[in-house]
């Protein structure tokens, strides 16, 4: 009996192998640009912003009871590797290049996001020591402990981002002496050292220094909140819901997950369409599977009608049909998984090259484990609407009579 029923339905399982075969394909290739996509973010963004940010929702305070208590949160947890007290201010600043010969040779005009942390320190609460140094005076380019040596000891050293390096004209190459100037009325604010250059992906000119320097541009000594760093980037919103019940009210705990960048922007865009279309591609997949089934049902139904009045049962049908479906997907998922591995090796480095224009990458390998859990989840739900399918192709297209 079981012979003739698998005779019955012997082009079913070649025509699933195929079409979960290339459905899985799309999705992993889907999945895959979407994991790098994340990876990318989460890799230039823990090199280059705090990972964690307490703000008092009141707006900056000169109290230091508040700022110790808000200290003494952090302080005690071992998941912190750092933290530190910052001011931030936006102010429009004229920087003219100082120094023989280099007078008025690098300029810079426009309004500046400045933040002061503590840099006496080390490690600092954001990972500027991570930046890409300029060349000093040896034409040599220092490594990440002489920046970090640099920042805690240097005079009016600081950092600024790629948006405002990019800015001047020309873009300085080496470290340099700069007066800072008030745009409006034109006095000198102070002198400073331009050292490195962080890659954070933000478009608006910012610029990290002490905070003594910071307060001494911004012409303020209120403090915004805190920034800290975790021992652990793959914790981080445990370590944040967990520091979010410690503090008082009043205070807002956020990570760069939050930020609202044109980065993290584009990536929630790229997310929507990607879920658009893997739902597409699942649903018409489940959709032409079952059709195929039915048709076979159809071109065979004297056949089944003769087998069901010699006593085969439909839930016979069922989890013989069910047993087909489902080494058929498996089938499927083994053949896209080998493509897939074939393709990803052949064309692993254009498929990098095409996420770097998007968000600059480390390293290209892909994570295995939550490439696996997307795959173990759309294989399970393929399985569901594909058992749901043929139960009701059963119970409503399969006559006795």
């Amino acid at each position: 009996m079981y012979s003739v029923l698998f005779k019955l339905f012997r082009r079913t399982p070649i025509f699933q192998v195929l079409l979960s075969g290339i459905s899985f394909l799309v999705l992993m290739i889907l999945i895959s640009i979407r994991l790098l996509y994340a990876y990318g973010l989460s890799a230039s963004f823990s090199n280059s912003t705090p990972h964690l940010t307490a703000e008092w929702i009141a707006g900056e305070t000169t109290d230091t009871a508040k700022q110790n208590a808000l200290q003494n949160v952090f302080s005690v947890s071992a998941e912190i590797e750092s933290y530190s007290l910052f001011i931030r201010g936006t102010r429009p600043l004229l920087i003219n290049a100082l120094g023989v010969g280099l007078v008025g040779s690098y300029r810079f005009e426009a309004p500046v996001e400045i933040t002061g942390i503590d840099l006496s320190r080390h490690p600092f609460a954001i990972p500027l020591d991570q930046a890409v140094s300029l060349f000093n005076e040896n034409e040599n380019k220092f490594s990440e402990r002489e920046l970090a040596a640099e920042l805690m000891i240097g005079e009016n050293a600081v950092i600024v981002n790629r948006a405002m390096i990019n800015l001047f004209a020309p873009s300085p190459g080496k470290i340099n002496r700069f007066l800072v100037q008030d745009i409006v009325s034109g006095r000198s604010l102070s002198e400073i050292r331009i050292v490195a250059v962080l890659n954070d992906m933000i478009d608006a000119p910012r610029m990290f220094l002490s905070l003594t320097l910071a307060e001494k541009i911004l012409e303020k000594q209120a403090i915004r909140g805190l920034h800290a760093r975790v021992n652990n980037f793959d914790r981080l919103q445990d370590i944040r819901a967990s520091i979010n019940n410690q503090v008082r009210s009043g205070v807002r705990v956020s990570s760069w997950v939050d930020g609202q960048n044109r980065q993290q922007k584009l990536f929630r865009v790229f997310d929507s369409i990607f879920w658009i279309i893997a739902v597409a591609i699942l649903t018409l997949s489940v959709i032409t599977g079952m059709l195929g089934i039915y048709r076979a049902f159809m071109n065979k139904r004297n056949s089944i009608a003769i087998l069901l009045l010699l006593g085969v049962s439909k839930r016979t049908f069922y989890w013989i049909l069910a047993a087909i479906t489902e080494m058929s997907l498996l089938g499927g998922a083994f053949l896209a998984s080998g493509m897939f591995v074939i393709g990803y090796a052949l064309l692993n480095q254009k498929l990098l090259h095409s996420v770097q224009a998007i968000s600059s990458i480390e390293s290209p390998d892909l994570p295995l484990l939550p490439f696996l859990y997307w795959i173990g989840g759309m294989f399970i739900l393929y399985s569901i609407l594909s058992l749901i399918f043929l139960k009701i192709i059963l119970n409503t297209r399969v006559s006795l009579k």
